[in-house]
């Protein structure tokens, strides 16, 4: 007997997540052995410490919208007593159909993006996304939240609601980022970065990010310093335009991967991310965990990871505001003689989260 997993694919984020849910048991089973924003998945799922199992479907549109074939035949197969489902898609509910079908008692869990800006200033995906919200956790046994405070409204109005926000295991994560230092100062010492503050921001160029806000506030910046600018998009010929138009100078480096982008963490000093719609944002947590001071949306839900300790947060709309939280946060980072390596910035610790979720699993199983 086993539980099951089902998720969308692997992400590189969710790797040492996935390791110990299938320690615990759990059988992976994903729609896709591709995600389309990971370049090279076979170095990632060498990662794997299981044996993922693809289902078989027929997408309708995007990834999230797949209708699973032969679910039935892998819940007889596995008799499991847990079933994690992500979200509120098609999945979920083929799962609640066969319950109540077949009178199972297996418990169903939602694994949920939420953050609490979407729930509470109406900044949401889409409208069916906001009334699902208020019949998925009446159907679920529980749900796994990412942002603290979106646990606690679940809590509030359905007394479920369990906090698991997307992290790296910090001890395997320290020695990688150790391991790559080497190369960080390869990398600063061809940009002219040893000694020169850097703002660093990855990930999609596309409008909710606001990159063009980052660029906006980094130009009214009093510190001297350097941004730069990992990921592509959409948005990235624009987004250059407007860089050239200020007068400071910003780095576009395209879309990075793997052990060069951990090297890039270590060059930065100060990470930011401005979006206006952002569920959660998993490079707070790899940006801390590389000792990256933080100047984060108030609409992101890692903002829960950030405190007066490793950064400040703020109103993406208010570019004056974003400028001198980057000011003080550059201001904070200290003086910059060299690339070393720096000790983590992340109040919040992989292991105790897992031992916490592998607990209340535990229990849910017991039916507790």
């Amino acid at each position: 007997m086993a539980n099951i997993f089902i998720g969308n694919s692997i992400p590189p984020y969710r790797i040492d997540t996935y390791n110990v849910l299938a320690k615990m048991g759990f059988s992976m089973y994903f729609y896709s052995d591709r995600d389309p924003d990971i370049a090279n998945m076979d170095a990632l799922l060498e990662l794997c410490e299981f044996k993922p199992t693809y289902l078989k479907g027929k997408q309708l549109g995007r990834r999230s919208r797949t209708i699973c074939f032969g679910l039935w035949g892998i819940i007889k197969r596995e008799k499991p007593k847990v079933i994690i489902v992500p979200e509120f898609q098609i999945v979920l509910w083929q799962i609640l159909i066969l319950k109540w079908l077949t009178c199972s008692k297996f418990k169903i869990i939602s694994m949920c993006d939420d953050s609490y800006d979407m729930i509470a200033n109406d900044n949401d995906f889409s409208r069916v996304h906001k009334w699902l919200r208020r019949l998925v956790p009446r159907l679920v046994d529980d749900m796994i939240l990412l942002d603290v405070k979106a646990k606690d409204w679940y809590q509030e109005h359905f007394q479920k609601g369990i906090w698991m926000p997307i992290l790296r295991n910090d001890d395997l994560e320290s020695d990688k980022y150790r391991k790559v230092l080497p190369r960080s100062i390869e990398i600063a010492a061809h940009y002219g970065l040893s000694t020169t503050k850097v703002i660093l921001f990855v990930g999609r160029l596309v409008k909710v990010k606001n990159v063009s806000g980052i660029i906006a506030a980094y130009a009214s910046m009093r510190e001297h310093c350097k941004l730069v600018i990992i990921g592509d998009g959409e948005d990235m010929n624009d987004l250059q335009a407007l860089a050239s138009s200020i007068s400071k100078e910003v780095l576009f480096l395209g879309r990075i991967e793997g052990e060069e982008l951990r090297a890039w963490y270590n060059i930065a000093d100060v990470f930011v991310l401005l979006s206006t719609l952002e569920p959660y944002g998993a490079v707070i947590n790899e940006a801390l965990l590389a000792g990256n001071r933080i100047v984060i949306s108030q609409k992101a839900g890692a903002s829960c990871l950030v405190s007066e300790d490793n950064g400040e947060i703020v109103d993406p709309y208010n570019i004056v505001e974003a400028a001198n939280a980057l000011d003080r946060q550059v201001r904070m980072a200290g003086d910059k003689k060299e690339i070393r390596f720096r000790p983590s910035l992340m109040k919040v610790s992989f292991q105790e989260r897992m031992n916490y979720l592998m607990q209340r699993l535990q229990r849910i199983q017991l039916g507790l």
